[in-house]
């Protein structure tokens, strides 16, 4: 199979932040060998600014080869300029095809102590929905939900280790892992939320997690703290229906802004037919 990205200087045919998830999450199965702890990315530039790129996954053997009218580096980055043509081949053999104007292709070494924590985020995603997974509004017998709380505790305490040690574990920390520190926060108690929801913030300001889990987190604060949630991402009740929702004739302008489908999309997946607010007239 071949995946290819269009990509020119000023303009995306395709947006990267939609397309970058999944390329990472095909990535992420590698081998992790402590005698090669490296890791591989490739950024994109347009106008001398980074606009999105590619992380394998440490240990991936990765073979880089393109051209460029223009290529300066080291064994350790290598810029290309112009005109630039390039395919990328993974573990997994599925070549990736890059063109554009400015892309820079680096190689670094990663600690024995970071890609520990990647392996750990790795599986806090898997164990995070061992219960949970089982069902969409969380209608687990109480033996489960003890079981999946135990679980939570310790992925909770593992993940304030990380941070503590390395800061919010976005993308370019962890791939497509760094979404298990969204889902450990999300599923933590409300106090651990409180604390972590500004780091996730920042991350999503620089372009390193996704919007989408800042939404999910925004409004369940929101909520826990007896306040009308902003994106509407969450419901309860029965028969479920959506938490109260800050402004909510402007919610979908809220969620098409942080990168989410229209709110009557979105209430479908749960069951729930949702008719959008009007805006109110204003008075003459």
């Amino acid at each position: 199979m071949k995946t290819t990205l269009f990509i020119v200087e000023s303009h995306m045919r395709f947006r990267l932040r939609y397309l970058l998830p999944p390329l990472l999450a095909c990535m992420i199965q590698c081998s992790y060998a402590d005698e090669a702890l490296k890791q591989t990315t490739i950024s994109i530039y347009a106008n001398g600014k980074p606009v999105g790129g590619l992380i394998f996954a440490i240990g991936s053997a990765v073979e880089p080869s393109a051209v460029a009218n223009k290529t300066v580096g080291d064994d350790k980055e290598t810029r290309y300029i112009g005109n630039v043509e390039g395919r990328f081949t993974p573990p997994a053999g599925q070549s990736i095809i890059l063109y554009g104007e400015d892309v820079v292709v680096s190689t670094q070494m990663i600690s024995a102590e970071r890609a520990q924590a990647v392996r750990d985020l790795e599986a806090m995603s898997q164990s995070d929905q061992l219960y949970r997974g089982r069902t969409v509004m969380g209608d687990l017998t109480p033996d489960e939900w003890k079981r999946q709380t135990a679980i939570d505790v310790a992925n909770t305490k593992r993940l304030a280790q990380i941070i503590d040690r390395f800061g919010w574990p976005g993308l370019r920390f962890a791939g497509a892992a760094s979404q298990s520190a969204f889902l450990v926060v999300q599923h933590a108690d409300p106090a651990t939320q409180h604390r972590y929801l500004p780091l996730l913030r920042e991350a999503v300001a620089r372009h390193d997690a996704l919007g989408g889990h800042l939404a999910l987190l925004e409004d369940r604060v929101r909520v826990s703290e007896g306040k009308p949630q902003l994106y509407g991402t969450q419901l309860g009740g029965n028969p479920v229906r959506f938490d109260p929702i800050e402004d909510e004739a402007h919610v979908d302008e809220r969620r098409r802004s942080i990168g989410l489908e229209p709110l009557a999309d979105y209430a479908r997946n749960f069951g729930v037919t949702y008719t959008p607010k009007a805006p109110q007239a204003r008075p003459l």
